[in-house]
């Protein structure tokens, strides 16, 4: 029995090394692949970092900027990893931010003359709400239809993107002296210490809920093996609704945060490009809260950090997109977990 014992924790011990160890190589093998681009087009890789570790980092400026950026990645990563463990693949996140948005901005127009918090607390519960709906909106499509949630949820980002623009050009929020299409501004702010708050109360209970009780095994059971969960009497198709309704919160509550908390009015394409962030912030993590904080934490650092890149060396910001392309990459590719795999197999 000792023996076992010692072998299982063995097992144990070097799953999580190998877990914590594989984000860390795709991020790094990211930046590596993204320096030779650097290099090949006439810049410094070393400056380039250097000035993005100073941007993100070097000042409280930088520091805030950063936690700004990481707060609605986290959302966003949560959002596809509590889908994603049911075997719901939430691809429509930045749809549901859009229309979240529109909803947000909305609320103005309808209690003008209501207190401030009682604006910010409608806007937090309809972005929720809105978001929701329209993460649930491709589940019941494949439930009823049979049709892919992926295409379902793509052609969604694409409706609400061009819903959201004419909206912005046409709705009574929308501003007729703006140079762009945006709304009127939202005097109603919501808080930086409540939004970092909130976010960190989601993650504890997202983190200790999955690990710690029966709605998290059995929602792992299901993205597992559904055909079993379904055998063992477990309702699956109700589960991995209520997951996508709950996924598509977490998405609007960051667009409630963009929106309400930092720019104070809704843009045309201020969500474009976050839902993959989010994704691969979750691939990072492998669906583990500590790893999805890990993971957002880079890519906001990338994001924060890419204004002293382009200010201080020729490199351009572009370049935080090349590396977020390489780790979206690497982590989904697996390098470790799929070099132990192959080396046991060989062993055997």
């Amino acid at each position: 029995m000792g023996a076992k014992a010692a072998a299982l924790d063995l097992r144990g011990l070097r799953k999580w090394a190998l877990g914590l160890l594989s984000p860390v190589c795709a991020i790094l093998i990211s930046f590596f692949m993204a320096g030779i681009v650097v290099l090949i087009s006439g810049g410094n890789p070393l400056e380039a970092y250097g000035a993005l570790l100073r941007g993100a980092f070097g000042s409280a400026a930088g520091l805030r900027n950063t936690v700004r950026y990481t707060l609605p990645i986290i959302m966003l990563a949560l959002s596809f990893s509590l889908c994603d463990r049911c075997g719901y693949f939430n691809i429509g996140q930045e749809g549901q931010m859009f229309t979240a948005a529109l909803a947000v901005a909305w609320v103005p127009q309808l209690m003008g003359g209501a207190p401030g918090f009682l604006q910010i607390l409608v806007m937090v519960l309809l972005g929720a709400l809105v978001g929701g709906v329209m993460s649930l909106i491709p589940a019941l499509l494949k439930f009823l239809l049979g049709i892919n949630e992926i295409v379902i949820g793509v052609l969604l980002n694409y409706i609400a993107t061009l819903l959201s623009s004419y909206m912005l050009l046409h709705a009574s929020f929308a501003d007729p002296n703006s140079s762009m299409p945006m709304s009127y501004l939202i005097e109603a702010a919501l808080p930086a210490a409540a939004m970092v708050g909130g976010v960190v109360l989601i993650v504890l209970v997202y983190g200790l809920g999955m690990q710690r009780t029966v709605p998290g095994y059995e929602l792992r059971m299901i993205g597992k093996n559904p055909r079993f969960s379904r055998a063992c009497g477990l309702p699956t198709v109700r589960i991995i609704l209520i997951m996508a309704l709950i996924g598509g919160a977490f998405s609007g509550l960051a667009a409630v945060g963009e929106v309400a908390g930092v720019y104070h009015k809704m843009y045309e394409g201020f969500a474009a490009g976050m839902g993959y962030n989010g994704m691969t912030a979750a691939l990072i993590g492998k669906g583990g809260s500590v790893g999805m904080v890990f993971g957002s934490l880079i890519l906001g650092a990338l994001q924060s950090g890419s204004v002293t890149l382009s200010v201080e060396t020729s490199v351009p910001a572009e370049l935080v997109q090349v590396v977020q392309g390489f780790v979206m990459f690497f982590a989904t590719v697996n390098i470790l977990r799929f070099g132990f795999r192959r080396n046991r197999k060989g062993g055997n």
